[in-house]
This record gives structure tokens, sequence and C-alpha cells, in this order.
């Protein structure tokens, strides 16, 4: 299994709170798995003044 990405876009319909990714990625560290928080502009929104940005909680197996 290769690294999976759940992906939250702000302003969207599948809006994740800060405390609602933090829940999951201490769910997904005591399964044992490595796991990565983090923020990026979505797709398609590179070349706009203020972007969307969606919230991603990247999470991996150990090995």
């Amino acid at each position: 299994m290769g690294t999976q990405i759940i992906r939250s876009i702000r302003k969207g319909s599948a809006q994740w709170s800060e405390e609602d990714r933090l829940q999951l990625v201490s769910i997904l560290a005591k399964a044992g798995y490595a796991v990565k928080i983090g923020r990026r502009i979505s797709p398609g929104q590179e070349n706009k003044a203020r972007p969307q940005m969606e919230y991603t909680v990247e999470y991996w197996e150990t090995e």
C-alpha cells in the first residue's frame, strides 16, 4: 500500500475542522500508520488571487 490521501476543502461541502483532522491523525497513528497533515492549493486554483485551499491527511504503512 502506498501513500493514501484524505482531502478536506475549506469552505466546501466536505469541510473538516482542525479538530476533526487532528483526531483523524491520532486514530491513524494509534493504528500504526505514519501520518502527515498538510495544506496546499486545490488543483485548478493555482493562478487565482485567492486560491481555494485543500487540507490533507496523508498516511502510509511503515516497514
